[in-house]
């Protein structure tokens, strides 16, 4: 046999090896019919929601600045232990397990950084706080008038408040694609199995999704326009190319025409998860032979 014959043949044997390949690749996977394809986004999304932490709305923002000041080492415990004095709380009788100000006096650095996380990640996933942007003005009272107050928006607070906005909204996008990849490695699992995967894998990426949002950040040259703010949406583009919007159905972050976050999307993926979704015992009905249908004629 000369080199040119087995040339050929070898040519051959890695064409037929690459069409077994693909009709491999192509088969179906022999999985249960119970199983469906649920988007990654809606679990991990329910997964943080109920990570965040219960406070009263009257309190939630400044007690949560100081937990995630604590979180990322840029306060001292006497510095917190300070600002619960002016808040009537005496440090020194906090439980250091089962109070809403646990976290703030017991020095646990994972769970501070969790409960920050779960805040944060929640804080774009909820109805915009115009005070956040906005100052209440008075007009002096004028032709018979009365003194009138209104708020009005500040552009200064307006910028601060919508590019951690988008931070967070990126940084969301990022983390929860992350962890979206890998609860795929976990098939067949139940919702609430994948709820709690979701949430274990959050906890343990706490410290990475705070620094992402860090990085995240827009240039301090970004503009932004402020499109639509009402009840029903509050929507806002930037001039590096993100659309970021919350209504009626949710945080919708859209970067470059893409659907960044949103829709049952990230990234522009949807990451499907196989999802045990029906007790085993359906599976026999789904199987078994069709009873014949039988029709009289009177």
């Amino acid at each position: 046999m000369n080199v040119k014959t087995i040339s050929v043949a070898i040519l051959i044997m890695l064409a037929v090896w690459a069409g077994y390949e693909k009709i491999l690749a192509d088969r179906p996977t022999d999985t249960p019919h119970t199983w469906l394809r649920v988007p990654a986004l809606a679990v991990i999304q329910d997964a943080i929601l109920q990570m965040s932490p219960r406070l009263n709305e009257a309190n939630k923002a400044p007690i949560m600045q100081q937990l995630c000041a604590l979180a990322r080492g840029e306060v001292k415990q006497e510095q917190v232990n300070a600002f619960l004095k002016q808040q009537g709380i005496d440090a020194q009788t906090l439980p250091r397990e089962g109070s809403p100000f646990s976290l703030l006096i017991n020095g646990d650095q994972p769970g501070q950084a969790t409960a920050c996380a779960a805040y944060l990640a929640t804080s774009v996933l909820s109805t915009v706080n115009v005070a956040e942007f906005m100052l209440p003005v008075s007009a002096p009272a004028a032709n018979g008038q009365p003194e009138k107050s209104s708020l009005q928006i500040d552009n200064a607070l307006l910028t601060s408040a919508l590019s951690i906005k988008l931070a967070i909204a990126r940084a969301n996008a990022d983390v929860f694609a992350l962890i979206a990849v890998e609860l795929q490695h976990r098939p067949g699992l139940t919702i609430p199995q994948y709820r709690d995967q979701a949430g274990q894998l959050f906890a343990r990426l706490a410290q990475t999704y705070l620094q992402r949002i860090k990085e995240q950040l827009p240039p301090a040259n970004t503009q932004y326009t402020l499109l639509q703010m009402d009840e029903s949406r509050f929507m806002f583009s930037s001039s590096v190319g993100s659309v970021f919007e919350f209504g009626r159905n949710g945080l919708i972050l859209s970067q470059g025409g893409i659907v960044w976050y949103g829709k049952g999307r990230l990234m522009g993926q949807e990451y499907p998860l196989q999802v045990e979704y029906f007790p085993a015992a359906v599976e026999p009905l789904l199987t078994s032979p069709a009873s014949p249908l039988s029709t009289s004629i009177q």
